[in-house]
């Protein structure tokens, strides 16, 4: 029984390190940078109770961990893109815009 238990293990860690060498796919980290920027737009003091849906991120690799491409936000049923740049590394996902990027948000709050 242990060793059961042992082999399991063994298999799960080195899953962990096979998928930690692989680079995601430009497809994968465009899902992962929509979620993120969604949840930054809804809990953002300026910017709650605006409506404001990320509906897509498509993403080209720019360099080792590095992708850059366009983020298509949705406010009032127009769709508009911004550029966007992501950082993975390992588990966690950096994600940078233009300052005014979000212009066309009108904010419900001044930035502090």
């Amino acid at each position: 029984m242990q060793f059961r238990k042992f082999k399991f293990l063994v298999s799960v860690v080195a899953l962990a390190l096979a998928l930690i060498g692989c680079s995601p796919t430009p497809e994968t980290v465009g899902e992962m940078a929509r979620t993120s920027i969604q949840d930054v737009l809804k809990v953002d003091p300026r910017f709650q109770g605006t409506g404001v849906e990320v509906v897509r991120v498509q993403l080209a690799v720019d360099g080792d961990k590095q992708y850059k491409g366009i983020a298509s936000i949705r406010h009032k049923g127009v769709v508009h893109e911004i550029p966007v740049n992501v950082v993975v590394d390992g588990l966690s996902i950096k994600w940078s815009t233009a300052p005014d990027a979000f212009s066309f948000i009108p904010q419900t709050r001044p930035p502090l």
